[in-house]
Order: structure tokens, then C-alpha cells, then sequence
């Protein structure tokens, strides 16, 4: 490959990330029309080359949509979530150019399920359950249920608010320290609890990530399961050999 090409490559990838941005940026939804090709030439003082093979590198992605005489538009600006990451899930989350919420939607003291048991190697028997809903930039991302064993977490739901990180709760408060975690995923149809909270159909392709955590002692210490709106959101492995 020539020094022009590679330049050529590299210039369209930054124009790419330069259109996410602006999307993000002007706040722009789903079919909402982007610049036309002239526009962003102007905007990123580009050739109409380089412009036309990143809307074509996006529209393949999924997050742009051509419609023949009439434009280019917003498709789904998925958010990408780094599935090897060694922290709480709405921690994950955060950048800069993302306005992440969460909504407690029930917090509750439960009697564990054969299934909750389970993923605890049944060593409890009472959990604090609580039910998020994730917001990214005002648009719903996910439901999470995340559950505390009460004897490893006294009074942990006094502590708990929607902005607060769960797992700083878990580490700073209780001194809880984790080494490892496993996570299971799965495509599923939505329960109709899971689509009323995340106003979706049942036919919705969902991801379900089960999640479990281990300490120092490879005893499980906390366990949840999210609901990711399939379109919205894009995996990510990336591991050192």
C-alpha cells in the first residue's frame, strides 16, 4: 500500500469518528438527516472521496441510512460496551460525550430463588434485590437486576441512590475486593416485565448478560443479569495474547 493510500485510510477513519461526534454532539435521533456530502467536505476538509467511503463504512456499521433522494440520515448510534471490562456496568458506560442515567425502579429484601441460590453456591439465603433502568443520552439502554446477599452486605439498600456506583459501595464500605467474573450471554425474547420497563415489542432482540463476581476467596459475592436493547448497543472483545 502507497503513503497516499494509507493517508487516504486514515483520513476516512477520522472523519467516521468525526461524524459519531457530531451526531452525539447535536443531540441528532433515529431519522434525523445528517449534513449533505458537500456539507461535510466542508465541515471536515475532506475530499468527496474520503466523505462518501465513511458514510458507507457507517451505513454498513448501522448507524447511518441512505434514502435515495432524499438524504442521509441517523440510523442507530449503537454504544459500545466492552464486555472484558472489570467494572460495574453503568461505570462501563461513562465517556465524556455520554449522558448515562439510572432510574431505581424497585429495591427490595427477597427471599432467594433456587435459581439466586445457585449463582451464590448457595451459601445465602436473603438478597437486596434492585432493578435499574440505564438511560443513554435520554433514550432507554437496559434493565439490570443486581442482587446483594444481606449477611455479606448489612443495610447496603440505606447506602444505594441512582447515582451512586454499587460496586465503589461494595468495595470501599464492606471492604470486598474482587478477582474474578464470569459472564454468560444469550439473545432472548423479552419477558413482559422486561417489555414494559424498556418500552419495547417481544419481539425485540434482546442480550442478556449473567453476570457473577468472585473475591479474593473465589467465593461468589455478587451476581446480577441485564437486559441490553440489542440495536443500541455494539460488543467489544479485545484481549491481550
Amino acid at each position: 500500500m502507497s503513503n497516499r493510500d494509507q493517508i487516504q485510510n486514515y483520513l476516512y477513519e477520522e472523519i467516521m469518528t468525526g461524524i459519531k461526534q457530531y451526531i452525539e454532539s447535536n443531540q441528532l435521533n433515529q431519522g434525523d438527516q445528517i449534513p449533505t456530502e458537500a456539507e461535510l467536505c466542508d465541515i471536515f476538509q475532506a475530499s468527496r472521496i474520503s466523505i462518501r467511503r465513511a458514510i458507507k463504512e457507517l451505513v454498513d456499521e448501522g448507524v447511518l441510512q441512505i434514502i435515495r433522494g432524499k438524504g442521509t440520515f441517523v440510523n442507530t448510534v449503537r454504544k459500545e460496551i466492552h464486555l472484558l471490562h472489570f467494572q460495574g456496568y453503568t461505570e462501563g458506560l461513562t465517556t465524556k460525550s455520554d449522558f448515562i442515567k439510572k432510574d431505581i425502579i424497585s429495591m427490595e429484601k427477597i427471599k432467594g430463588t433456587p435459581h439466586i441460590n445457585h449463582k451464590f453456591n448457595n451459601k445465602f439465603d436473603e438478597y437486596i434485590e434492585l432493578v435499574r433502568k440505564v438511560y443513554r443520552n435520554d433514550q432507554i439502554l437496559s434493565l439490570d437486576y443486581a442482587y446483594f446477599p444481606t449477611t455479606l452486605y448489612p443495610s447496603i439498600e440505606d447506602k444505594i441512590t441512582s447515582e451512586c456506583s454499587t460496586f465503589k459501595i461494595i468495595n470501599d464500605e464492606y471492604g470486598i475486593k474482587f478477582k474474578k467474573v464470569c459472564k454468560d450471554l444469550e439473545f432472548v425474547h423479552p419477558t413482559e416485565e422486561v417489555q414494559k420497563h424498556l418500552e419495547v415489542n417481544r419481539m425485540t432482540p434482546i442480550i442478556l448478560v449473567d453476570k457473577i463476581i468472585y473475591n479474593e476467596e473465589s467465593i461468589p459475592v455478587h451476581y446480577s443479569n441485564y437486559h441490553l436493547i440489542a440495536d443500541r448497543v455494539k460488543l467489544r472483545l479485545e484481549t491481550d495474547y
